[in-house]
This record gives C-alpha cells, sequence and structure tokens, in this order.
C-alpha cells in the first residue's frame, strides 16, 4: 500500500515554488480554536521549513471556523480540477452525453463500402473502456489497489473492463448495416479541437483504454525469463521481455523500453520476484494512429474485411469538415457516460488527461478549437461564483504549475459549487477520506472515513544533487461534515517541506494533510 499511497501522490508536477515560513515560525496568526490533532502535525520538526494555509467555513451561513494566512496564494495543482469540472457541468449539464459517430465518405454497394470509413472523434474518455459500454466509468483505486494510469509507479496496479468495448460495439453497428468490406481506408477524425500538451501530457478528442497499452509481467521460478502479456491484444505494437525473475522478496521494478529505430517494437526490463506478477503501462504516443489499428481489428472480428494494413499512418487529410458528415452515411454511433459520470473519475483519481479534455470540450462549446480559450469559460464561472479572479491564476484544466488560488477563494468555490443544480452530483463525485480516490488510502476505518470529502492536490520537485524533495504544495480541498451534522467548506494546503526520500515523502506529506483534514472535522464546533 505505501507504494499506491507515492503514486497517488505524484497527480500534478512541474514548474517553479518557493518555500516560505512555517506555522510555527511567527509568521502566522490563527482565528479560531485550531485542533490539538492538527497542531501537533503542523508543529512537527519536520515542518520547521513549511507553511500551513487553510481556511474552513460553514456551508449554510459562511461564518469562518477556522484559518491561517487564509488570503495568500499558494499552488493549487490538481485542486483547479475542481474549477474545470464544475464549469463543464455549469455550461454543458452534468447529465450530457457524447456521441462518437461513425460515416462513410461513399456509398455502401452491395455490402461494400466505396470509400473510407471515418470514426468521429467526440472526446469521450471512455470509449466504452472501464464499463461505459454500461453507462459507467469505472477506476481500481482502493486502499489496497492503484489504478492502472499509474501502474508504471506502483507494483499493485490493476485494470476494470474491456478496453475495446466500445470500438467493438462500433464494428458490430456496421456489420448490422450490412457492411461487409471497406474497399478505402479506416480513418480517426480527431478534428474537434487542435492538438494541445500544457506539460500534464497529450491532449486528444479519441480515448481508447486512456491511450495507455497495459503490459502484465508474470514470474515464474527465479532465474527464468517473466512473461508479458499485453491489452489490448493489437499488432500496433511488438513486445519482448527481457524481465529477470528473482528470488521472492527481491526488487519489483520494470520499465518499457520503445526502440529508438521503430517506437512500436517495446522491450520490457527489470526484475520481478519468483511467483509474483504486476502491471505496468506504455504510453501511447499517436492516439489517433492507436485508435485506427485498434478500430480496423474491431472490423475484422465484427467480419468486415478492410482492404487498408492495419497499421498504417491516420491520414485525416481529405476529411469533411465536421459538420459535412451525411447523416445518410452515418454507420454507428457510441454513446458515453454522462459527463457527471466522466468527470467524477477526473475529480476521483486526478486524470489529468480527463481534465485538460473537459477543457477543450467548453473551448469547442465556445466556437473554438483552441483549448486555451476554454479557460475563459472556467473565469467567467469563477467570477459568477464570487471570487476574486485576479487572485487565481491557471494555465490549463487540470492544475498545471503554476496554476494558483488562496484557501480562500477555494472555499468560496466549495461553498457556491455545492449551491448549483449540480452542487449534488459535484460533491459526490470528489474522493472520500478512507472510502474512494486519491483519498481512499487515509483514515480508513477511522472516525472521519466518509466524512471528509474532497478533491487532493500535490506538485513536488526533486533536489538533483542532494535527491531531497521539495513540497511546492500538498493540498486538499472540499467538504467536511462536523459531528454536530453540519456540513463545512474548507482548503488545506502544506508547501515548503522536504523530505529525504521521494516515496517516503509523498507517503508522509499526503497522510499528514489528511490527517489535519479529519482534526478539522472531528474538532471543529
Amino acid at each position: 500500500m505505501a507504494t499506491a499511497l507515492a503514486v497517488l501522490a505524484v497527480g500534478c508536477t512541474g514548474g517553479e515554488g518557493t518555500a516560505s515560513s512555517g506555522a510555527g515560525s511567527g509568521a502566522s496568526t490563527v482565528d479560531g480554536d485550531l485542533p490539538e490533532a492538527a497542531a501537533s502535525i503542523m508543529d512537527d520538526p519536520q515542518y520547521d521549513s513549511s507553511r500551513w494555509l487553510y481556511y474552513v467555513a460553514d456551508a449554510a451561513t459562511g461564518e469562518e471556523l477556522l484559518s491561517n494566512r487564509p488570503d495568500e496564494v499558494v499552488f493549487t495543482a490538481s485542486l483547479a480540477k475542481e474549477f474545470t469540472v464544475g464549469t463543464v457541468y455549469d455550461t454543458l449539464g452534468p447529465d450530457t452525453t457524447l456521441e462518437t459517430p461513425v460515416y462513410s465518405t461513399g456509398p455502401v454497394i452491395d455490402g461494400v463500402v466505396d470509400g473510407d470509413v471515418v470514426l468521429v472523434a467526440s472526446g469521450d474518455l471512455a470509449m466504452g473502456g472501464r464499463n461505459g459500454i454500461e453507462g459507467r466509468f469505472d477506476n481500481t483505486f482502493s486502499a489496497d489497489t492503484v489504478d492502472h494510469i499509474a501502474a508504471s509507479l506502483a507494483p499493485n496496479a490493476t485494470t476494470v473492463g474491456d478496453p475495446l468495448a466500445g470500438l467493438d460495439a462500433l464494428a458490430e453497428q456496421v456489420a448490422a448495416r450490412g457492411v461487409t468490406r471497406v474497399d478505402g481506408d479506416v480513418v480517426i477524425d480527431t478534428s474537434l479541437f487542435e492538438p494541445f500538451d500544457p506539460g500534464a501530457g497529450p491532449v486528444t478528442p479519441i480515448h481508447v483504454n486512456d491511450n495507455l497499452l497495459d503490459l502484465e509481467v508474470t514470474a515464474g521460478d527465479e532465474g527464468e525469463p517473466a512473461t508479458v502479456t499485453m491489452t489490448p491484444q493489437t499488432s500496433h505494437f511488438t513486445v519482448v521481455s527481457e524481465v529477470e525473475v528473482v528470488a521472492v522478496g527481491g526488487e519489483n521494478a520494470v520499465q518499457v523500453v520503445p526502440s529508438p529505430e521503430d517506437p512500436s517494437q517495446l522491450t520490457v526490463v527489470g526484475t520481478v520476484p519468483a511467483g509474483t506478477s504486476r502491471l505496468t503501462v506504455h504510453p501511447v504516443g499517436d492516439a489517433a494512429g492507436w485508435a485506427r489499428t485498434l478500430f480496423v481489428e474491431a472490423l475484422r472480428r465484427a467480419g468486415v474485411d478492410v482492404a487498408a494494413p492495419v497499421v498504417a499512418q491516420n491520414d485525416e487529410a481529405d476529411l469533411p469538415a465536421l459538420a459535412e458528415y451525411p447523416p445518410d452515411r452515418e454507420l454507428a454511433s457510441l454513446t458515453s457516460p454522462t459527463l457527471a459520470t466522466l468527470g467524477s473519475m477526473v475529480l476521483d483519481i486526478s486524470y489529468n488527461p480527463g481534465a485538460n479534455t473537459f477543457l477543450c470540450l467548453l473551448a469547442v462549446e465556445a466556437g473554438s478549437t483552441n483549448c486555451l480559450d476554454g479557460l475563459d469559460t472556467v473565469y467567467a464561472t469563477l467570477d459568477r461564483a464570487g471570487m476574486d479572479t485576479d487572485e487565481i491564476y491557471l494555465a490549463d484544466g487540470a492544475g498545471t504549475d503554476p496554476a494558483s488560488a488562496s484557501s480562500r477563494q477555494m472555499a468560496i468555490w466549495a461553498r457556491w459549487a455545492a449551491e448549483q443544480p449540480w452542487g449534488e452530483q459535484f460533491v459526490a463525485g470528489l474522493p472520500s477520506l478512507g472510502e474512494t480516490g486519491s483519498l481512499a488510502f487515509y483514515g480508513v476505518d477511522g472516525p472521519s472515513a466518509g466524512k471528509v470529502r474532497a478533491k487532493t492536490g500535490t506538485s513536488t520537485a526533486g533536489n538533483p544533487s542532494t535527491l531531497r524533495l521539495y513540497f511546492k504544495v500538498q493540498s486538499v480541498s472540499g467538504y467536511l461534515t462536523l459531528e454536530d451534522g453540519r456540513t463545512a467548506v474548507f482548503a488545506l494546503s502544506m508547501s515548503g517541506a522536504t523530505f529525504p526520500d521521494v516515496y517516503d515523502g509523498l507517503i508522509a506529506s499526503g497522510r499528514d494533510v489528511a490527517d489535519v483534514a479529519a482534526a478539522f472535522q472531528q474538532g471543529l464546533k
């Protein structure tokens, strides 16, 4: 579980930051009675170089219950995802779904498409995977496991659902229309918005298996090579195992090395203990090409012959504009889960590509293909929430540094969001202490379990000389169910601490900030 904790803590990193004086340095002015359990954590010598900023208020009345330096601006890291997801609910509607259609560019004559088959990407984060075909969007973060998006760092990652469920459903619809052969090509139309990579990972309107290749490494006897199985099974990549099986209790660490000459040729290297298995992942560089290959393979499984090669460049050069696809040429369509379902996972596991895809959808709704134009809608929403937007800095939809806000402004947002027609869905989608998402590991079976529902955020930097881990911020913001039954809104951050070890530092800081939030929940009256 320790590795799982560490993985969750690195949801958003990058940028520059500076430390300032800590809570015990004399620069703090605490308003309200700080619970003793919270004070004992903040006063730990580990945090002598840190500052603790927080603001807690009654959600119903707005009465301030507790604060310390609440108007100082600090990195938000992934807390900023709250703004993006809430704005999508407010602008597009939480119950809205996305449609991913498939068209033919030519007529279907005697079962043969005289032209290309085109899948028009819509920004659907599920594409039927993660049980999206059933209207869900599941993840595997729990007290004992992490989701496959963290598999490159954690040996306890797992998957959920069939990643090809959506493409298979589309292919079966095409076949059901009487199509037996495609004489042209298969193309993924990604023109919904322009390519966007703000530093939290490339953003695209097509998502199949989170644009990750899952690689399950299984060890046999010590000294024998481990086997590697890829999911989904596809000819888009070839995989060779050079993973060594070591003695029980030995190092469990693997990595994927693409060939410099051909990035589709992958070698998995490292060591795994005898009798164990672990999941790792390889990020797909060309999401459209990946989706094209998988869709060609799905069509062939459905009995539709495709003249074009299975693996080929995704050629969008001659596609019509999005509004110019003839309705009578539609062969199939896939409906996404609701935006609230998708957004809940973005919040629950701090899913960077999902948050930035949501930002792009806001830009598209505003008539732009430039994803950063979605920030205009976000800022307009923050303004309506009564926030001082001069104190808010956003660089994208995921909270990439130097996204910043004060704890008071975060609490103002939380109070406003909960009061909106979509507020119940928004609050329900946040991680829950000891139960779900990025708070599942902390406070399990404790008195505050299920009573702290909040988004987490982390931004760190490593010292290349000393290898110490510097915390630009470790934060949490959302809602507390107090012992007297009231709901409080809060924002809490720690910045400036350093730790000698990356994993231990991530574990300790995440635990301590969560424990302070739990102390607020238990101790505030």
